[in-house]
């Protein structure tokens, strides 16, 4: 029995939504618009589901607009070219805004999907958060592997959130931000200042401490905001 299955069976989570969820992050990170998903098989393969239970995720993320069906298959809709975080990057570019304030909002965001990662996030999902942290620490590495590592770690949280709309915003804040990310994130700021916090906001979501969770993400990012 595969383990989407047995969570459905135990009442956690439909595997469905699990598909859905497993399909988005896909798209928001691997895909482009209009580009073509894999064959219901295909997708059945590689989440260890049954072909009903992709097709109805296929057909809830239809339903949102996410995709659609054409000539004999299904797309990521053209409409996902033209998301949020399109016209927040102009903003910048245009000092229509300014990154302290893309900052701000993503404190707001990702402070509260900390909490919610505490309460919702699977086991799965938690040794994922746990592995990402394991590679950042690793003593060779570099700064842009780090930076990978980093922006991993926090949409793999945001994910554990269980909360699509929360997800996609703070997606759409990372990518700005990470734009930043090659002129501030030093050695220094990251064994001194990102990582320690990172250590704590591991910790706390391994015990379910959806408070303590907040409170460490609310620390790390006042730790990594002064490099701004």
């Amino acid at each position: 029995m595969s383990e989407m299955n047995t969570r459905e069976k135990n009442g956690k989570q439909r595997v469905s939504d699990q598909v859905k969820e497993s399909i988005q992050d896909m798209i928001l990170n691997q895909m482009k618009a209009a580009e073509r998903l894999p064959t219901e098989a295909v997708l059945t393969e590689m989440f260890g589901a049954s072909r009903s239970s992709v097709r109805e995720a296929l057909q809830a993320l239809e339903a949102s607009g996410i995709v659609e069906k054409r000539n004999g298959g299904t797309y990521v809709a053209d409409s996902m070219d033209e998301c949020f975080v399109c016209p927040l990057t102009i903003m910048v570019q245009l000092n229509m805004t300014n990154i302290s304030e893309v900052i701000q909002v993503r404190k707001l965001l990702e402070i509260e999907a900390a909490g919610l990662a505490a309460k919702n996030a699977t086991e799965e999902q938690i040794r994922e958060i746990d592995n990402i942290l394991w590679l950042m620490q690793k003593p060779d590495i570099m700064t842009e592997e780090y930076i990978e590592q980093d922006i991993r770690f926090h949409l793999a949280l945001a994910l554990a959130a269980h909360n699509t709309v929360l997800y996609q915003f703070i997606n759409d804040v990372n990518v700005v931000v990470s734009k930043f990310y090659p002129r501030i994130c030093t050695a220094e700021v990251i064994q001194e200042h990102a990582i320690p916090t990172q250590k704590k906001i591991v910790q706390a979501l391994k015990e379910r401490d959806c408070e303590g969770c907040k409170k460490y993400m609310d620390e790390h990012l006042n730790e990594t905001k002064g490099s701004f």
